[in-house]
């Protein structure tokens, strides 16, 4: 919901964007096809195809003008999901990864990639501490370092198991960290060793919907943004953490491989199906090592000031080039003009 208004935003810089909710879908596809030059966007694509797909098809066949715009959060989507797919006009994903499942997957339909970004404001300066203020001083008063990570959903995809499996390692070894955990109701803040995968926080913060001045207090007060998951299109948050000079480890072979440098990806291997009987999303993913991984934040957390300078410099000479939202604006025009 979020990318799909940042989306409508870039848009309205050239076109003119009516809004509509996706139970209308079965009402503007018939409507948009007799209009010259109009577009369909639909954000997401596979959710409201598989509930209208057939009665629409069963009208129009193939959709004209109509761009679909999903993810691919294993490395291959089902035979079903690749037919839905051809009958759009083109499809955008966020990554090349997700390109490679669809293409991988029989999708010949053109697939774009437009990846997520970040708005300007994320590379000012913070100047103040409000929400997070407790977790500011909680850092302060036992002299540690966090490290966080988001579980918000889909907690196997997401590495949930990697997570603690990695800091069960970590905190035997040094008591000079916590972990922060972005739940969907709370940001849990977690110091003591984690025992049968199942930690119990010393801090929890209620926090079900952040704003994006919330999550900009959050990035800025943590250290470093542990990003366990196995799949996922892009991932934005680790993208957020980036941008706020924040180091972010993640796994190499993943979606997110298309805006970490090098040396912040972990040796991984693949991993097992990642959903179970899920009607698109039917392939595997990477899992980072996990002892490669603690050998990883040992190194960041003696060196974490010369680490933030490194990331400065990627997302100086990096991130800013190509992951704004105003520049992102202009491949979605590139896009809807092609096929409008």
């Amino acid at each position: 919901m979020v990318i799909a208004e940042k989306h409508v935003q870039q848009l309205r810089r050239w076109f003119k964007v009516d809004k509509v909710d996706e139970s209308a879908t079965m009402s503007i596809l018939p409507i948009a096809a007799n209009i010259p030059h109009s577009v369909v966007i639909m954000q997401p694509y596979f959710f409201p195809m598989q509930v209208y797909g057939r009665k629409i098809i069963g009208k129009l066949g193939a959709l004209n003008r109509v761009i679909g715009v999903d993810v691919a959060d294993t490395d291959s989507i089902s035979s079903d999901a690749a037919q839905i797919a051809n009958y759009a006009s083109a499809l955008i994903v966020p990554s090349n990864f997700s390109r490679s499942a669809y293409i991988s997957s029989g999708v010949k339909a053109p697939v774009h990639v437009v990846p997520h970004g970040v708005d300007d404001f994320w590379f000012t300066t913070h100047v103040s501490f409000n929400f997070f203020r407790g977790l500011l001083d909680f850092k302060a008063k036992r002299g540690v370092k966090l490290i966080q990570t988001w579980l918000l959903h889909s907690s196997f995809r997401k590495g949930e198991d990697i997570v603690y499996n990695v800091f069960s390692k970590l905190i035997k070894e040094r008591r000079d960290v916590a972990l922060v955990v972005k739940r969907p109701m709370a940001v849990d803040v977690i110091v003591d060793e984690v025992k049968n995968g199942s930690p119990k926080p010393i801090v929890s913060i209620p926090a079900s919907w952040l704003s994006e001045e919330q999550i900009r207090e959050l990035m800025d007060v943590c250290d470093i943004f542990l990003l366990a998951s196995r799949g996922g299109g892009f991932e934005h948050p680790p993208l957020l953490a980036l941008a706020r000079g924040e180091v972010v480890l993640g796994a190499k072979g993943g979606a997110w491989e298309e805006y970490l440098p090098d040396w912040a990806l972990a040796p991984s291997h693949r991993s097992d199906i990642i959903f179970k009987d899920n009607p698109i999303h039917n392939g595997r993913g990477v899992e980072m090592e996990i002892d490669t991984c603690v050998s990883m934040l040992h190194s960041i957390l003696d060196n974490i000031e010369e680490y933030k300078v490194r990331v400065k410099q990627h997302v100086d000479t990096y991130v800013k080039q190509r992951f704004t939202w105003s520049k992102i604006g202009e491949l979605l025009r590139d896009i809807v003009s092609l096929v409008g």
